[in-house]
């Protein structure tokens, strides 16, 4: 897992030229890009646009990806990710491409995502997005999926 300020993702030495690639795309993403998946390359690399309202933290599960990585920015907002290693989660629901989904654990490491802010979540990182810091926030977020070699 990763957490950082955008000006530094080309500090990072990547997997692949495709993390390079999604983070250009990130940096000239307007604002305003519409909700919905905006094309990159193919099912390779492509970016989510969401907008929605912050949740609390109970109902939350983790969830973890095996095929890709996540690249999630706030573009307006500030939500937590709730993270943890998958190792020793209890899984509450098996493997389906490309999700599988664990319960919470009592103390998550949380991440607070404002504006300019970003977090790379891999495969090993179980995570709840969308929840709520300190208030309800009405958030948008671009996630770049980012297959993985």
């Amino acid at each position: 897992m990763i957490l950082d300020k955008m000006e530094h993702w080309h500090e990072y030495v990547w997997k692949s030229g495709r993390f390079a690639r999604a983070f250009e795309f990130l940096e000239e993403l307007s604002p305003d890009a519409a909700d919905g998946r905006h094309a990159i390359d193919g099912d390779d690399l492509y970016c989510s646009v969401q907008t929605y309202e912050t949740q609390p933290r109970e109902g939350h599960e983790f969830e973890a990806h095996r095929l890709y990585a996540d690249i999630q920015l706030l573009l307006s907002g500030e939500e937590s990710i709730l993270w943890a290693p998958t190792p020793g989660l209890t899984v509450t629901k098996p493997y389906e491409p490309d999700v599988e989904t664990y319960a919470l654990t009592a103390d998550p490491t949380d991440l607070v995502l404002t504006p300019g802010l970003f977090c790379v979540l891999f495969p090993q990182d179980a995570h709840a997005p969308c929840t709520t810091h300190r208030v309800v926030s009405s958030v948008r977020k671009a996630v770049v999926k980012v297959r993985l070699p």
